[in-house]
């Protein structure tokens, strides 16, 4: 039987929540057009949360603890006759046949990204649950080079299920959002992101600064982590708009003249990829796993040099109106290489495989 690790469910939606969501979903998709192709699926949850329109996927409560406690223990009792999937960078170390997505290596890339407390049992955990588990997933082949080299793995071992953007569609037009916010439509860059230092939105907010008159005003959304540095620039032109409903973030999305993406590590990088699905000209650091995800579509720049950051909005700024349309053909075409049905496509033979393997012999202590 597979069961999935619905911790998730319970957790604030980020990029790594997001995915989880998105490939369950193409997957129970996938598999009310292939009935057999599974058989039974269990989502594993520690307390009741608000069910996902799934028609195969069933949700079950298993009470006992909660957070790693959960995971660790009650989790791995439950699961254990079966196949477990952990879409979320944990999951039980004690089960025999899991399926686990390790997302990025930011703990080792970016470890001041991180609270201490969570950097030491993050940076235990997730080499021991790669070791033992007895399939591995990432999100991109930065991303499986990269933990490859810090866990000391074979990058072979992961197989590359991406993200997409393509949800952003379902999310109601909002075309009034920008005023909600005192910005002018098609008046203003956006850029969205935690305010994590690996975001590198101060670096973002000193090179606008430095362009002056010659760019547009920035918005900046998103909300605090807990746990993280934090970054409050204050200056003229400069919008940081916290964390927004998702009714208005398609709407300031779509109203920018342009999104701007910082980062200095990225295993994946779905704002920008948002960005280009909604027909937005992306800006974006050239780091990460961006170059490998949006290819020829953006204006690349260094994320570690203001001053070539403030040169890429100056850049954009003196394009004309059919260079932009180019850069918006050339990010729709890339957007429509990721879809979460394609996604889920790669995810089953993989739970495929696993669950024609002979079962463990043995129970969890």
């Amino acid at each position: 039987m597979l069961y999935v690790n619905g911790r998730f469910l319970t957790q604030p939606i980020s990029g790594v929540q997001r995915y989880a969501w998105e490939l369950l979903g193409a997957l129970d998709d996938l598999l009310e057009a292939q009935p057999g192709a599974l058989g039974p699926v269990e989502v594993l949850v520690p307390r009741a949360v608000t069910p996902p329109a799934w028609k195969r996927l069933r949700l079950r409560i298993v009470p006992g603890g909660r957070g790693h406690g959960w995971e660790q223990v009650t989790l791995a009792r439950a699961a254990w006759d079966g196949v477990l999937l952990s879409l979320g960078n944990s999951g039980p170390l004690a089960h025999p046949r899991q399926v686990l997505c390790l997302h990025d290596a930011h703990i080792y890339e970016m470890p001041q990204a991180f609270s201490p407390r969570y950097r030491l049992w993050h940076r235990a955990l997730r080499p021991a649950l790669a070791r033992r588990a007895a399939a591995l997933m990432t999100v991109s082949d930065h991303s499986a080079q990269q933990l490859g080299r810090h866990l000391k793995l074979d990058p072979a071992r992961f197989n590359i299920v991406p993200n997409s953007a393509e949800h952003v569609l379902r999310l109601p037009s909002a075309p009034h959002a920008p005023q909600q916010y005192g910005l002018h439509p098609g008046g203003y860059l956006l850029s969205v992101g935690n305010q994590s230092p690996n975001k590198n939105l101060a670096a973002l907010a000193q090179a606008h600064a430095a362009a002056g008159s010659a760019t547009l005003p920035l918005a900046i959304v998103g909300g605090d982590v807990p746990g993280v540095a934090q970054m409050r620039p204050g200056q003229t032109g400069l919008h940081l708009l916290g964390r927004v409903p998702d009714v208005d973030l398609r709407g300031l999305y779509e109203g920018s003249a342009g999104f701007v993406f910082p980062s200095l590590h990225e295993g994946f990088g779905i704002p920008p990829l948002v960005a280009m699905q909604l027909g937005v000209p992306v800006l974006c650091a050239r780091s990460g796993a961006m170059p490998e995800v949006l290819g020829d579509a953006p204006i690349w720049f260094s994320p570690y040099d203001p001053a070539d950051i403030t040169r890429a909005l100056r850049s954009f700024e003196g394009l004309s109106a059919g260079d932009r349309a180019a850069m918006v053909a050339r990010g729709r075409k890339v957007a429509a290489r990721f879809t979460w049905r394609e996604s889920a496509a790669k995810l089953l033979p993989i739970l495929e495989q696993l669950l024609n393997e002979a079962p463990p012999t043995a129970q969890v202590a």
